[in-house]
């Protein structure tokens, strides 16, 4: 396709360059054109771009890095181009129409930009969708995840990211003759969005501000040895069933492992194997610096056993995956940090282990298998150039363990900070498949959605919340952001200060070198 990115001279970021190129080398014809008026941006909002990337140390290859129009010298339109298409990428306080088809990204339902610059100095991520004037809907593309919501440029680059991946994804869809979406609430909420005004100078000072006493906060926690951190915690429930019920939950009701000020422990699974309740979990010291897999066995009567380390790469690892297969016992541990998903067959269970094979490439997080249609799946989180890795979910499926495994055609199939990364082994109950999925919305898994897949192929997928496990808002905890139910006994992690749940400490003597 022939497509025409419109583009304002005085509000150009790399990230639209980045689009251009990405487009480009999907086959089309991309060519820039710029509006008659330059809008230049606040000089308050530059500074903080400006300051936020001296302070990180970040370089020219940031995604919220300012360019001037030199940088769209070889793609500009020659005269008489005709487009199939524009990205409309100029509108800033006031929509200019265009002819022909044209796309606009909507920030929380606004397509001037300075609705994006407002939301994220509002400490938030704004819902991204692109009008399409073929439409009076939009095309939906998600809501990012903020890792660091305090860090504007920062927050920039992720949400770019992800807007970059969508338009995309919509461009290609639209090029395989997909019809623009259906009518639906989209238009209502575009015109109900809030528009950005005069306090723009208050909000970026509001900012600034709330950035310096978080600062401050940070320190006191680091000289005083408080700050909070994962933990895991375990019950008895009394029943086999691995279903999860949503709910608040009530740390009084678990044990929780002690640790020593010096370490934290977090994505609890637990494993049945001969009459025994195993339980693994990621064990992060300070000493090492990274990840590794540790395991203990839970009694009959809730007691832990003495904790080993069962899996030490010398590379971080997390959430091990622990299942049953051909007459093996199997783990896939997060280990994004190796560049891909890894599978490691039990030597000698439970505390021997050796690598497989490599499933997949790339990064991907907290990797989930399951059946389902009779294909085996694996969800992942999944990221995109400087995107956060909480808010996008990707989906693999092969006939058999070790592949030949194949990408689902919509991926990433899911970009939501509110359910998108995994937390957690899927269940079937009452012939519905419910998955656990970590809700970063609030920050990094303050609670677990359930969602219930309602139609899952290698071309289609589509599911609904059924319901949210979480503490309540007056504990002063936040989590979990894994659940594993299994052999009558459920585990989850916590992100608590030691002080909130110390006196909920398991009695039992454990090994913490």
């Amino acid at each position: 396709m022939r497509i025409a990115l419109h583009l304002d001279r005085a509000r150009l970021f790399r990230w639209r360059r980045v689009l251009a190129d990405r487009l480009a080398a999907q086959g089309h014809d991309v060519r820039a054109t710029f509006a008659a008026v330059a809008e230049p941006l606040p000089v308050s909002l530059t500074a903080l771009l400006d300051f936020d990337r001296v302070r990180a140390r970040s370089g020219p290859e940031r995604l919220s890095v300012r360019i001037g129009p030199g940088a769209f010298d070889d793609m500009l339109a020659p005269p008489g181009f005709a487009p199939d298409l524009t990205l409309d990428l100029a509108t800033s306080t006031r929509i200019v129409r265009l002819p022909g088809r044209v796309l606009r990204p909507l920030y929380d339902g606004s397509a001037k930009d300075i609705a994006l610059f407002q939301t994220l100095l509002d400490g938030r991520a704004p819902r991204l969708e692109l009008a399409d004037t073929d439409s009076s809907n939009a095309w939906a593309i998600g809501l990012p995840a903020l890792e660091r919501p305090h860090h504007f440029a920062m927050s920039l680059d992720a949400t770019a990211s992800r807007l970059i991946e969508g338009v995309v994804a919509v461009v290609m869809r639209i090029e395989a003759g997909e019809p623009a979406p259906a009518d639906g609430d989209t238009g209502a909420r575009r015109r109900a969005a809030s528009q950005a005004d005069a306090s723009m100078l208050a909000s970026i000072g509001a900012f600034a501000a709330h950035r310096a006493s978080r600062k401050t906060a940070r320190l006191r926690d680091r000289i005083a040895n408080s700050a909070a951190k994962w933990h895991v915690a375990w019950r008895l429930v009394g029943d086999d069933a691995a279903t999860a019920a949503p709910g608040l939950l009530s740390i009084s009701d678990f044990q929780v492992l002690p640790d020593d000020g010096h370490r934290f422990f977090a994505d609890p699974l637990v494993f049945a194997h001969q009459g025994a309740r195993h339980m693994f979990f990621e064990e992060l010291p300070d000493a090492k610096g990274y990840g590794v897999i540790a395991h203990a066995i839970i009694g009959d009567d809730g007691g832990l056993g003495p904790i080993t380390t069962v899996l030490d790469t010398g590379r971080h690892l997390s959430y091990p995956f622990v299942f049953a297969r051909d007459g093996d016992i199997w783990m896939i541990p997060e280990s994004s940090s190796a560049g891909g998903v890894d599978l490691y067959r039990a030597a000698h269970f439970p505390d021997a282990w050796t690598r497989e094979t490599r499933l997949l490439d790339g990064l991907l997080h907290d990797a989930t298998l399951f059946e389902h249609g009779g294909l085996i799946w694996i969800a992942a989180g999944s990221e995109a150039l400087q995107s956060s890795t909480w808010d996008g979910l990707s989906l693999f499926y092969a006939e058999s363990l070790k592949g030949p495994w194949r990408p689902h055609a919509r991926n990433p199939v899911i970009v939501d900070a509110r359910f998108a990364r995994p937390a957690g082994a899927p269940w079937t109950s009452g012939g519905a498949l419910y998955r656990p999925a970590q809700d970063c919305s609030g920050g990094y898994g303050g609670k677990i959605s359930i969602r219930r897949i309602e139609e899952l192929t290698p071309e289609t997928f589509r599911e609904a919340t059924a319901g949210a496990i979480a503490f309540s808002a007056d504990s002063r905890l936040l989590g979990p952001h894994t659940i594993s139910r299994a052999a009558g006994v459920e585990a989850i992690d916590v992100y608590a200060r030691r002080r909130d749940v110390r006196a909920f400490y398991h009695p039992g003597r454990h090994r913490l070198s």
